[in-house]
């Protein structure tokens, strides 16, 4: 068996929304119902410059005036310190609720080396954000309860969690005054996407099944649906419609499913019983289609969150492998 290293590709879940919860169950699970649910968005109120201040910012408890841009942010959701990071405005965070979460992934590991961040803890807590000192609080509707408290410490805008990342780094980007770098991440993006499922279909790799996993307990858990939408329906990739958004799987079902491609992310938790080792001594795992065609991957697991870096590093693995392809 051949197992590829997407490590040497490029540089390399709620908490990463379902990746990071859906693996350990520390936080309820993500849906667009239970994360999206509003019509709020935040965005500059009408006839306002939409790159200075003061700026008034419409969000999901009302309205917020930010007379000048922050130069310290305290982030009560760590995926919101991920997209400030995504738009080279990681300066402004000064601390991050759950920053323990982004330090699994190696992606995030060029922004929290120098340990200026504050880790404010697995929750908020009013004592040390007050001693932050930040300029603007970003919040979620976890933090409902204690809004009014957090409004008494600094200007505090409440962005409801949600998926969709393209939508809460436009957010995450008005309050600091730098949605159109937002826009220009969304669009590098969207243009990676073009490119890569231009060459899939050159390659004659559109359609063929791709199973996206981690080595969880005695098997794998798997992912689907939403999040992995971009690999699925706009790369080209078959999904498989027995699965759920994301759920465990043996290696027995791999088996069954026999996928063309196989992206594999060990546990960051390290406490998986499946090794990768072990894999390749399994005359199962030796018969998959995948294995047999040298299309297994081992990827970081970030890959398969819903955050934007960790997507838009998914695209660099796999417009490498696709490139070799051709």
């Amino acid at each position: 068996m051949k197992i590829k290293n997407g490590n040497v590709v490029i540089l390399g879940m709620l908490l990463m929304v379902m990746l990071f919860s859906g693996c350990n169950g520390s936080a309820e699970e993500t849906t667009d119902e239970n994360m999206g649910g509003t019509d709020e968005t935040v965005e500059p109120a009408d006839g306002e410059a939409t790159d200075g201040f003061p700026k008034t910012i419409h969000h999901a408890k009302g309205e917020t005036v930010i007379e000048s841009k922050p130069e310290t942010v305290a982030i009560l959701y760590f995926p919101y310190a991920e997209h400030l990071f995504a738009i080279d405005e990681a300066s402004l965070v000064g601390g991050v609720v759950g920053l323990k979460s982004l330090q699994n992934f190696p992606v995030y590991e060029p922004f929290l080396t120098s340990g200026e961040i504050i880790d404010l803890g697995d929750e908020a807590n009013l004592e040390q954000i007050v001693e932050l000192n930040p300029d603007v609080i970003i919040a979620t509707e976890i933090d409902d309860k204690i809004y009014d408290q957090l409004e008494k410490i600094t200007d505090t805008v409440m962005i409801p969690m949600s998926e969709n990342w393209q939508e809460t780094i436009i957010q995450v980007g008005a309050v600091v005054g730098e949605e159109e770098k937002a826009q220009q991440y969304i669009d590098s993006f969207n243009q990676k996407l073009t490119d890569i499922a231009a060459t899939m279909e050159q390659t004659e790799q559109k359609g063929k099944t791709a199973l996206f996993m981690m080595t969880w307990a005695n098997g794998f858990n798997y992912y689907s649906g939403v999040r992995m939408a971009h690999y699925y329906e706009e790369l080209g990739f078959e999904p498989f419609a027995e699965l759920d958004d994301y759920g465990e799987i043996g290696l027995e079902g791999v088996s069954e499913l026999d996928p063309d491609y196989i992206f594999l992310a060990e546990d960051f938790t390290e406490t998986a019983e499946t090794k990768l080792q072990d894999l390749e001594e399994s005359p199962v795992w030796n018969q998959l289609t995948a294995v047999k065609h040298d299309h297994v991957y081992v990827v970081d697991t970030e890959m398969m969150g819903p955050l934007a870096m960790g997507q838009f590093k998914g695209l660099e693995v796999i417009e490498q492998i696709m490139s070799e392809a051709e």
